[in-house]
């Protein structure tokens, strides 16, 4: 709507089939919207769609008719149940559900990956201004001195940044012992 893309990582699919890579995962099960069914990849259709919570999130409960499911040759594929059908938790609307199977699609991508790379980058360099330079709040009113201090703060961690690029002598965390004093004076 306003012409922005989000890039960022979408959970992956967390079943025992997709983790093992063996078997049917969610992505196996085609959709049908409109009619409120999902098929199996072995041709049952869904007997069960209703609305699930589960940590205070809305889901839909997909399931296929137990008599299904039980008789079918590949249910070792599909779940480890031994009296249950094979259930799947799809989210609440039809545009949530195609948006993150897309975008599981699209993050195992390369041109995902260096998209996100990028990102990584400056992940870094906003979490360095957050910790080290007070980035999370601004001290001033206004949108211009806020700015003000946003360049500021930029300016900062640019300066923070050449001045480690520029020192060559390595900086340690513990002070030398007077043992390795003693020696590094006698050679």
């Amino acid at each position: 709507m306003h012409g922005i893309t989000l890039l960022g990582p979408v959970v992956p699919d967390h079943s025992r089939q997709a983790r093992a890579s063996s078997g049917f995962a969610k992505s196996a099960f085609p959709v049908d919207w409109d009619r409120q069914q999902a098929t199996c990849p072995q041709g049952a259709v869904s007997r069960e769609w209703r609305p699930l919570r589960i940590s205070g999130h809305d889901y839909l409960q997909v399931k296929v008719a137990k008599a299904d499911c039980l008789a079918c040759p590949v249910r070792p594929q599909c779940t480890t149940s031994a009296t249950r059908p094979r259930a799947l938790a799809l989210l609440p609307t039809r545009e949530l559900h195609e948006i993150q199977m897309r975008n599981r699609l699209d993050q195992a991508t390369e041109e995902w990956q260096r998209r996100y790379a990028i990102r990584a980058g400056i992940e870094a360099t906003l979490s360095q201004n957050v910790r080290t330079h007070g980035l999370r709040r601004s001290r001033y009113r206004g949108l211009a001195t806020t700015h003000v201090q946003h360049v500021l703060t930029a300016l900062a961690c640019n300066i923070t940044r050449v001045a480690d690029w520029l020192d060559t002598e390595p900086r340690t965390r513990r002070r030398a012992t007077r043992f390795r004093t003693l020696c590094t004076a006698a050679a």
